[in-house]
């Protein structure tokens, strides 16, 4: 049984503020440290669920965040940047399960955490065949495109209705209850990693109930950057139209040509000048 596990950290329990998640926030060491703590009750429980091969990609920021030292030594970890796939840079088809661990609600959500999608500074709404989703369900459908699917996901209790929406076969990990974008009601650390390693077990025992999320071809992609300057510089990459003023759409073959797309678009704009 091979498993792969996308980490992030908005999502992980005690984690409420952008000091956590920004590697020069002074509180980044300590959350970085319950990061590496959640994504190993992961790889424990597939373990007992019986996996042989795991997979740990590093899904937060600049990707260099798990500490690798406190991981298990018979584990794979993906870490940097650039990746094809983004966070789910390194999957295929040859995996039997994904779990994304330390996962947070869409941008846009009215009480999320540290909600966003992609990247706070830039995106509005990221949506697929005309739904607005979180990164968590975009993931999950890269993943779907190889007939991987999606066991467990950790993180707030907003991300966690929408979860239960759209892929309710998975297993899901309530690390914290929502208040606002920078306040929620948490488990401590290891509450949260004895939750998640329960989890983990109990998703890949129930594997053959799991479906992957295979989206209608071709895939509508859209995206609403926060500024018409983001929309206009990622308008000129061929294929890509421009609706409204922050608002672009692209037919996508499937989910790993719209995958592409969006690492160009975000790319394209991460350097931009803001008027």
């Amino acid at each position: 049984m091979k498993v792969f596990i996308s980490v992030d950290m908005e999502g992980v329990a005690c984690v409420t503020h952008g000091d956590h998640v920004k590697l020069e926030g002074p509180a980044y060491e300590e959350a970085r440290k319950w990061m590496t703590g959640e994504a190993k009750a992961a790889i424990l429980g597939a373990k007992e669920a019986g996996a042989s091969e795991i997979v740990v990609a590093d899904g937060h920021g600049h990707m260099h965040n798990l500490i690798p030292e406190a991981l298990p030594e018979d584990i794979s970890l993906i870490q940097g940047v650039p990746r094809t796939l983004l966070m789910m840079g390194g999957i295929d088809g040859s995996y039997d399960a994904a779990m994304f661990i330390g996962y947070h609600a869409r941008a846009g959500d009215a009480y999320g955490t540290l909600a966003h999608s992609f990247s706070g500074r830039l995106v509005s709404e990221v949506r697929l065949n005309g739904e607005a989703v979180s990164e968590a369900v975009f993931n999950a459908a890269v993943a779907g495109h190889f007939g991987v699917p999606l066991v467990l996901v950790s993180g707030d209790d907003q991300l966690g209705e929408e979860i239960a929406a759209r892929l309710p076969w998975a297993e899901r990990v309530i690390t914290k209850r929502a208040l606002s974008a920078t306040a929620a009601r948490t488990l401590t650390p290891q509450a949260a990693q004895t939750a998640i390693q329960e989890a983990a077990r109990r998703a890949l025992e129930r594997l053959k109930s799991m479906r992957p999320l295979e989206l209608e071809t071709p895939v509508e992609f859209e995206v609403e950057f926060r500024s018409p300057m983001s929309a206009m510089l990622a308008a000129d990459i061929p294929g890509v139209e421009r609706r409204e003023a922050r608002r672009l759409f692209y037919a996508a073959h499937d989910m790993l040509e719209a995958s592409r797309i969006w690492r160009l678009m975000l790319n394209v704009c991460m350097g931009e000048t803001q008027v």
